[in-house]
């Protein structure tokens, strides 16, 4: 097997990969999101909730370190795909996803502590309920807000991945376009709801085509995989001509 044809099936490998991790965060992101799990909301009370409450709570906190896990194996993936197309960029792409995973898992620990500070009166004696019920909503803000500021990376490299799709002809340019368009989409809507927070209302629907995306694109790469024949050939192609006689 010659060496093109190996990074041609490493590549495939790598980009099914990228398909199932997709699918795996954006399922963790639906029951997040979609699920049965009570609000932070529901700890303002500083009293500890009943115990099927406190279960939901935890299950969201494992779809969470989930979702952001496979956060970091797609970018890991999709890395592999592209950097035979551009490995400076395919690495700058990389590093937001990461940055992305870390800032999400940093937004855990906040919220995780506000609920471990209800659940578990003994790690914070000296408060009343009262005082927790404000830790709890501290905590609750600096989540809800905050969690725009890792659309940021992550728009960048959701940009930068799909230009170097578009480029290489991996999939179907209509569908790397769309890619692109997303997370240019994602990243300008997370800005202005950073800069102007009254508006979060009434641009949550734009966020909607990029949840769509994600679920076509996750079914593409795991089931219909990639197109490398016009890359790689162009390559080989190129390598040929440099070592003619």
């Amino acid at each position: 097997m010659s060496a093109i044809q190996h990074s041609e099936q490493s590549a495939r490998r790598m980009a099914r990969l990228a398909g199932l991790s997709y699918l795996i965060y954006t399922l963790a992101g639906l029951y997040i999101t979609f699920g049965p799990l009570p609000g932070l909301s529901t700890l303002l009370s500083g009293e500890a909730p009943p115990e099927r409450d406190e279960f939901l709570f935890r299950t969201g906190f494992l779809a969470e370190m989930v979702m952001y896990i496979f956060v970091v194996v797609s970018a890991a993936a999709m890395y592999a795909v592209l950097r035979s197309v551009s490995q400076g960029t395919a690495m700058v792409g990389a590093f937001c996803r990461l940055i992305e995973g870390a800032m999400g898992a940093t937004f855990i620990v906040f919220k995780y502590a506000a609920f471990a500070a209800v659940v578990n009166p003994d790690l914070s004696p000296g408060f009343s309920g009262e005082e927790r019920s404000a830790l709890v909503t501290l905590l609750r803000d600096v989540y809800g807000s905050t969690i725009y500021l890792l659309l940021i990376p992550m728009a960048v490299g959701g940009v930068l991945y799909f230009a170097l799709f578009f480029r290489a002809r991996f999939i179907p340019r209509w569908l790397a376009a769309w890619g692109v368009l997303t997370y240019f989409v994602i990243g300008t809507l997370a800005g202005v709801i950073i800069l102007f927070p009254s508006v979060r209302e009434h641009v949550m629907l734009f966020f909607i085509p990029g949840a769509l995306f994600e679920w076509v694109v996750a079914f593409w790469l795991l089931f219909a995989g990639i197109n490398t024949r016009h890359w790689w050939g162009k390559s080989s192609g190129a390598t040929e001509g440099a070592t003619a006689p």
